[in-house]
C-alpha cells in the first residue's frame, strides 16, 4: 500500500492544479468580457510635454499641442487624435472633488475623484459614450467659462436625484476665489485602474482651461497603430523637434499589462497541472502493470475455474479506478479551498465551480481508464495453462 502512496498524491496534485487551472481560465474569461469603458482596438499612444521659456505662458502651450494635433489629423490612417493627462489602466490622478452649494464642515470630508485634463475629441477616440448634455468642444477655450464633465458613477453618487447638469464644481482645494466649472455633461464611466476594479467617481476638465500636468496622446487608427509610429514621431518633431516623444505603443498593450499577471499565473498552473496528469497517468500504468505481473497466477487460475475475458479486464480496471478514485476524493478535499487561496486572482468568483470540478474528475478519470486499459487488456489476454505452467 505504501507504494501506491505517492500515485495517489499525484493524482490528487494534478486535480487541485487542472481545478485550479480551470477556476483561473473561467475567471480570466469573465474578466476579458468586461467592458473596460472605452475601445482600446486601434488606438495609439504616447507621453510627451512641453518645456522651455517659449511654453511658459499657457497659450503658447496650447498652441503646440493644436499644431501637433492638426499635423496628425492629416496623416493617412488616424481618423482622430486627443490630449489626455492620464491614459486608462495606465495613469491615475486624483482631487477634492467640491460641490459650490454644499459646504463641508472640514475639506477632508470631499470626496476624491479621478481627474482627466483632455481636448475636445478625447471622447470620441475613446469612444467613451456621452450620457447627458454635451462634449467639450473649441470654443471651451481660455477664456470662455469654466467647464467640466463627470462619470456616470460621479452623477449617481454625487448628485442622487438631481440632474448634474448646470451644476458648479472644484477639483483640488475649494478656495471661493478660484474659478468653479460648470457640468455640462455626464459620460460613461472607465476603469482606470484595471478591468477587475470597479469604476470610480470621475471629473474631466478642459485642456484648453486646465494645462498644468504633462499630457499624453491617444490617436484612433483605421490600422495597426504599430505601423504609424514613424509618422506620429515625425508629426510632432514638424512642430517641434526639441519638444520630448517617448513611450510609444498601442493602448491594447496597457490593457494586455493589466492581465499579465493572471494571465502568466493560469499558464503556470495549466503547465504544472499538465506535467502531474502526465506523471500520474505513468505512475497508474506502472502500478497496474507491476500488479498484474503479480497476480499472473491468480489471474490464470481465475480463467481456469471459468473467468471470462471480461470479467478480468472488469477487476484489472478496477484497480485503476481505485488508484484514480483515492486520488480524486484527496484532490477533491483539498481543492474546497481553492477559491479562498486564489482569491486575489479570481475575479466574480462565488466558490468552487461545479461545472469545472466535475469536468476535471471526468477528465482525470477517463485518464486513469486509459492508462489502466492496456494492462488490463494483456490480463485479460493470457493463457491459463501457460500462467500456470511459468509459475
Amino acid at each position: 500500500r505504501s507504494t501506491l502512496f505517492p500515485y495517489t498524491t499525484l493524482f490528487r496534485s494534478a486535480f487541485v492544479l487542472v481545478v485550479g487551472a480551470g477556476l483561473l481560465g473561467q475567471s480570466f474569461r469573465r474578466l476579458v468580457n468586461v467592458d473596460p469603458g472605452f475601445e482600446p482596438l486601434n488606438v495609439f499612444t504616447l507621453r510627451t510635454y512641453v518645456y522651455g521659456t517659449r511654453y511658459q505662458k499657457p497659450e503658447a502651450e496650447l498652441s503646440y499641442y493644436n499644431r501637433v494635433l492638426d499635423q496628425l489629423r492629416a496623416i493617412p490612417g488616424i481618423a482622430s487624435a486627443a490630449m489626455t493627462s492620464a491614459i486608462p489602466l495606465a495613469d491615475s490622478d486624483r482631487y477634492g472633488f467640491h460641490i459650490r452649494d454644499r459646504h463641508l464642515q472640514h475639506e477632508s470630508e470631499a470626496p476624491s475623484v479621478d481627474n482627466y485634463s483632455v481636448s475636445p475629441d478625447y471622447f470620441r477616440v475613446m469612444k467613451i459614450p456621452l450620457k447627458r448634455g454635451r462634449l467639450f468642444t473649441a470654443q471651451d477655450g481660455a477664456n470662455a467659462p469654466g467647464v467640466a464633465m463627470i462619470s456616470e458613477t460621479c452623477a449617481r453618487e454625487e448628485f442622487p436625484n438631481e440632474d448634474p447638469i448646470g451644476k458648479q464644481i472644484q477639483l483640488g482645494g475649494r478656495d471661493e476665489k478660484r474659478l468653479w466649472l460648470t457640468i455640462i455633461g455626464v459620460v460613461g464611466d472607465v476603469r482606470q485602474y484595471g478591468l477587475e476594479t470597479a469604476p470610480r467617481i470621475a471629473a474631466y476638465s478642459a485642456q484648453a482651461q486646465n494645462l498644468a500636468f504633462a499630457y499624453s496622446l491617444v490617436a484612433r487608427t483605421s490600422t495597426d497603430p504599430r505601423r504609424l509610429e514613424r509618422a506620429v514621431r515625425s508629426a510632432f518633431l514638424a512642430v517641434d523637434p526639441t519638444q520630448p516623444v517617448f513611450q510609444m505603443q498601442p493602448l491594447e498593450a496597457y490593457l494586455a499589462g493589466s492581465l499579465a499577471q493572471r494571465s502568466f499565473t493560469l499558464v503556470l498552473l495549466a503547465l504544472f497541472g499538465a506535467l502531474a496528469l502526465v506523471l500520474a497517468t505513468v505512475g497508474i500504468y506502472g502500478v497496474v502493470s507491476y500488479g498484474v505481473a503479480l497476480r499472473t497466477r491468480e489471474v490464470g487460475i481465475r480463467m481456469a475455474l471459468g473467468a471470462d475475458r471480461r470479467e478480468v479486464l472488469a477487476m484489472v480496471l478496477r484497480q485503476g479506478a481505485a488508484l484514480a478514485g483515492v486520488g480524486l476524493l484527496l484532490g477533491f478535499a483539498v481543492s474546497l479551498g481553492l477559491p479562498r487561496l486564489l482569491s486575489t486572482l479570481l475575479f466574480e468568483a462565488g466558490g468552487l465551480d461545479k461545472v469545472t470540478t466535475a469536468a476535471v474528475a471526468v477528465l482525470l478519470g477517463c485518464v486513469a481508464l486509459a492508462a489502466s486499459y492496456l494492462p488490463a487488456r494483456r490480463a485479460a489476454s493470457v493463457d491459463p495453462m501457460t500462467a500456470l505452467r511459468n509459475e
